[in-house]
């Protein structure tokens, strides 16, 4: 079996992937409950022209249609970056398990920053959060992406 360290290793895979494209290095993938990785993806705003193409939406949109339900209750996502509101919104409405993500977003991100999408009482569903996960990799990618764009 895979450790965590490992998914980690993975959605920074995919973070590159985006980071090729001159997209925003982020990356995401989505794993069952017996530990089989279910989808990947990145961001592909700027490829598809698109501000909601964040590799969180992109993801769960493949997890979905392979999965042919409408939620991810059995599953746990992993994501390089904090997700920001809209991704969040997606990951509590498809009843993803958990939510494991390397660099905090302080800025834009709405978990652990910001609004706190799961923080909120009212949420129906808990979903367990695992933050800094291969962090130091994970803000290496952004910071190296930002520097190249100045």
């Amino acid at each position: 079996m895979i450790d965590h360290i490992d998914y980690m290793e993975l959605a920074l895979n995919e973070a590159i992937k985006a980071d090729k494209k001159n997209e925003v290095p982020v990356g995401a993938i989505i794993v069952n409950k017996n530990g089989e990785i279910i989808a990947k993806a990145h961001n592909l705003v700027e490829t598809n022209n698109n501000s909601t193409c964040h590799a969180e939406k992109l993801v769960i949109e493949k997890a979905l249609e392979i999965i042919g339900s409408r939620f991810l209750d059995d599953c746990d996502i992993w994501v390089t970056l904090e997700p920001c509101v809209m991704c969040a919104g997606l990951i509590k409405q498809t009843r993803i398990r958990r939510l494991y993500y390397g660099a905090e977003d302080k800025k834009g991100g709405a978990v652990d920053n910001g609004v706190r999408v799961f923080s909120n009482n009212k949420t129906q569903r808990s979903i367990e959060v695992y933050g800094g996960i291969s962090s130091t990799k994970s803000k290496q990618l952004l910071k190296d992406f930002f520097q190249k764009l100045r």
